[in-house]
């Protein structure tokens, strides 16, 4: 593949950071109803009418939900190549975050599906209903691991990056250290029915989320920046390439 062909798939993989931050949004928070989200200390009464009185909204939310998800995977590939040129042999920190990245996806892939299944019946159960929401809320929650390891190792390439033009400016990479560890409070949600530990608090839900939207918005315009950077040394290269080859 030609540099110029493989720039513009990377421009791609990194605009794909910000089309998912609007769908992801739009569809799982808004549409979706997760925002706010239930109080885990609904009774089954109050939750079954909730999801009832929005049923085909929900439906649609979460199933596009399913399909938006994806697109986080492009962008976490191009971030993993953008970190491997920079730990160069052995891109350790790189495959940790691909790895992150990928789960992540399945992460919240599950978590939505979840929600899929409790809609798929509205008419089961009420504590059926209520444990898939219980699932649902718990796997996005609970398994952040996986998301701050991810930003663990995007931070710590950053920091080792000694290039002309760092992909990350220092700042950046102790504030992504700093988001990763926002999601800490979260481990406390299985404990929890209510206070701001609880699945819909400010320590476990509002705090982290927001960290987290500030980090993937942060890091999107990097990347693209990066592109771009690229881009433009490419075109100022081939005209030089093209002569020497004439020559």
């Amino acid at each position: 593949m030609d540099e110029k062909t493989s720039l513009k798939y990377q421009l791609i993989s990194a605009w794909c950071g910000p089309a998912f931050v609007v769908l992801f949004v739009l569809f799982w928070m808004h549409i979706g109803g997760n925002f706010p989200g239930p109080s885990p200390a609904f009774d089954t009464a109050q939750l079954t009418s909730r999801y009832l009185d929005n049923l085909d909204d929900m439906r649609l939310g979460f199933v596009v939900s399913l399909v938006v998800i994806t697109l986080y995977m492009p962008w976490t590939a191009l971030l993993s190549a953008q970190m491997a040129r920079i730990e160069g042999r052995y891109p350790v920190l790189a495959f940790l975050q691909l790895i992150g990245g990928g789960l992540t996806v399945m992460v919240v892939s599950f978590s939505a599906f979840f929600w899929v299944a409790a809609l798929f019946r509205p008419d089961r159960d009420p504590a059926l209903f209520q444990l898939l929401n219980d699932l649902g809320w718990l796997c996005i929650e609970t398994q952040y691991a996986c998301t701050t390891l991810q930003m663990a190792a995007a931070a710590l390439a950053g920091l080792s990056d000694r290039s002309k033009v760092p992909l990350f400016p220092r700042w950046m990479c102790f504030l992504t250290i700093w988001c990763g560890l926002s999601f800490i409070p979260a481990s406390l949600t299985g404990y929890f029915k209510t206070g701001p530990f609880a699945w819909d608090g400010m320590l476990s839900f509002y705090i982290p989320y927001a960290c987290w939207l500030v980090w993937f918005s942060a890091a999107s315009y990097f990347m693209i920046r990066e592109v771009h950077r690229r881009m433009h040394a490419a075109d100022l290269a081939a005209p030089a390439g093209s002569m020497a080859y004439g020559a």
